[in-house]
């Protein structure tokens, strides 16, 4: 019985794979997927996760970070990094958790609900939500990393819709709003409002039927979360 629950993973590739074998043309495809490559992609996101939080705490002493690693709360917030690492898509996002599960094994300061919360959060953002909540902080400071507008310049600055917009760059900013939507849902940005003078008409957007927002902010959550994640400098 204690061989067939340690290896009812593997039951469960093999079942899998016997399914989709019979699905015509992408069958053949999808059982291999299945087989080999998400196991081994699996394996070794989590390895490189392991790899990156190594490197954190490495400067701590040995006997310490034991004794906080055999703790049933620290080993809680492992299971959960590690289940976001399965399925992080870049070496950014297991960066995020590197620094996340650090700060929380490390800092006697930072409680297991606030880290545990945060791994919530995160895991509920895509990388590029990340990317446009960090500039909002860097946009305080742009002269701190300049590299960084250039690098993520599609995500951050995308062409704003007019009468004359092609569909796909129509659909291209509905996505980047509902970003920004996502993060304000979340309370990780704010929206500002331009005040309006009596007899006036406040513009709407048309995405959301709300009045348009003329900025947004980061809410302390927000800083919270890109100060964990290793995202936001020191002002």
């Amino acid at each position: 019985m204690d061989e067939l629950k340690s290896n009812k993973a593997d039951y469960a590739v093999l079942i899998a794979k016997g399914a989709v074998g019979a699905i015509p043309y992408l069958g053949g495809i999808a059982a291999e997927i299945i087989g080999t490559l998400i196991p081994n992609q699996r394996i070794d996101r989590i390895v490189r996760l392991l790899e990156k939080l190594d490197v954190r705490l490495d400067d701590l002493e040995s006997e310490r970070v034991r004794d906080k690693l055999r703790q049933p709360d620290v080993i809680d917030l492992i299971e959960d990094s590690f289940h976001q690492a399965a399925r992080a898509l870049s070496d950014e996002r297991l960066a995020y958790l590197a620094a996340l599960l650090a700060g929380g094994i490390t800092d006697d300061a930072i409680s297991y609900e606030e880290t545990k919360r945060l791994l919530g959060i995160l895991g509920e953002i895509n990388d590029v939500e990340v990317i446009i909540l960090a500039s909002h902080h860097t946009s305080r400071h742009p002269q701190r990393d300049p590299a960084f507008w250039q690098r993520h310049e599609a995500a951050l600055a995308p062409r704003a819709p007019h009468s004359g917009s092609s569909e796909k760059e129509m659909d291209e900013a509905a996505i980047h709003n509902s970003y920004k939507q996502h993060l304000v849902q979340l309370q990780l940005l704010t929206p500002s409002f331009p005040s309006v003078r009596r007899g006036e008409v406040p513009e709407f957007d048309h995405a959301t039927g709300m009045m348009k927002a003329s900025s947004y902010g980061l809410t302390w959550l927000g800083r919270l979360l890109l100060r964990r994640i290793a995202m936001a400098p020191a002002d």
